[in-house]
This record gives structure tokens, C-alpha cells and sequence, in this order.
């Protein structure tokens, strides 16, 4: 059983050793993987699939499917399984294991701590890439914060067709393309107020009554 657990343990650390320095390796030479892809395209789904939740909102529901959707975002971009987190698991529990072992700490201690070394692996990774993401969302200007915003027409938005407005996108002032909600047109110039997303670059926007 002890000669077993031996070749588990050492078999996890070299083989989990080898993956990691492979995707170390891989990263620092540019030949990032597709598992390295999804890792670092996650906030940019993420803020797709919010864009897409948003361009179907009504403007009365708006504000709580987003407050709904920034929630599910925050669950779904922390993944503890992941290949970089099982990894590091791997790597923690075989090394953990051997080393335990050359101490001859009790099979069931060695075999726990183990165990426990892989878990705060996976964990730490995780923890690692999560906050990444959510530096790399809170730095991308999201259009779904433009709505409610009072804003000014920019280049004339012609009847049923599409100009632009000034607006404020992520506290950051910006031009975005925009209809008008009664399809009317709108010359520059015209206080207007941003309604909802139509999609990723389109607001609808209905001019201020004074």
C-alpha cells in the first residue's frame, strides 16, 4: 500500500510538473493554448453575453435583469475547476504527498495534507485569475450604463434611420450610435435621454420634453 501511494504521488508530481512548466514555457514564447484563450477571453464573454441580455430589455425591467445579470457574471467568471487550477492541484498534492512521505509523516495524515496542499492550489489560482477578469471588466466600457443618461445629439439621427448622441459610457464621455424611440428625427443639438441598448453599439434615445 505505502510503495502504492509512492508511485501516486510521485507520478501526480511529475506529470502535473510537467504540464505546468509546458504551459509556463508556452506562455513566455507566445504559443498560449486554447484552454490559456478561454482563461483570458472570459470577461469578454462575459460582457458579450451581457451586451446580448441587454439589447432585449425593456426599459422598464432594464435596471433589474442588469443587476441580475452582473450577479450570475460575478458566480460564473470564478471557476475553481479549471485546467490551470487542476494543475496546481496536481502539482501541490503530488509534491505535498512525497514530501510528507520522506518525513514519514502517517499514511492517512500524508494522504489528508496532501489533499488539503491541492485544494489551497486550486484555490489560489482560481482567486488569481477571478480577480484578473473582473480588472479587465471593470476596465472595458460597458454601453449598458449609458441608459438613463441625459444626453445631447451629435450628428442629426434622421427619421427611422440612426445617428449619434453624446453620452456617458462608464463615467467616460462618448459618441454612440443612436435611433430615436418614435422614429422621429432629431437635429443636433437636441437634449435627448438614453432609454435602453439596442445592441452593442446602439442606444435608443427619446428627445427631453421642456
Amino acid at each position: 500500500m505505502l510503495a502504492l501511494l509512492s508511485e501516486i504521488y510521485w507520478g501526480a508530481a511529475v506529470f502535473f510538473t510537467a504540464i505546468f512548466v509546458w504551459q509556463l514555457l508556452a506562455t513566455l514564447f507566445g504559443h498560449v493554448g486554447a484552454a490559456d484563450q478561454a482563461d483570458v477571453s472570459g470577461a469578454a464573454d462575459a460582457t458579450g453575453a451581457h451586451d446580448a441580455v441587454g439589447a432585449h430589455d425593456a426599459g422598464a425591467g432594464h435596471d433589474a435583469q442588469e443587476s441580475n445579470v452582473h450577479a450570475a457574471d460575478s458566480v460564473a467568471s470564478f471557476k475553481l475547476l479549471s485546467i490551470r487550477s487542476v494543475v496546481a492541484f496536481g502539482v501541490l498534492f503530488g509534491w505535498a504527498g512525497v514530501l510528507y512521505q520522506r518525513a514519514e509523516t502517517p499514511q492517512n495524515w500524508t494522504m489528508l495534507y496532501s489533499i488539503l496542499w491541492g485544494l489551497v492550489g486550486m484555490l489560489i489560482v482560481s482567486s488569481i485569475f477571478y480577480f484578473l477578469r473582473r480588472m479587465t471588466e471593470t476596465g472595458t466600457p460597458r454601453i449598458e450604463t449609458s441608459v438613463g443618461q441625459r444626453s445631447t445629439v451629435y450628428m442629426d439621427i434622421p427619421a427611422g434611420g440612426t445617428g449619434k448622441v453624446r453620452t456617458v459610457v462608464s463615467n467616460t464621455v462618448s459618441f454612440v450610435s443612436a435611433r430615436t424611440a418614435s422614429g422621429e428625427a432629431l437635429a443636433a443639438g437636441t437634449p435627448v435621454v438614453v432609454k435602453r441598448v439596442l445592441d452593442s453599439s446602439t442606444v435608443e434615445v427619446e428627445k427631453v420634453q421642456q
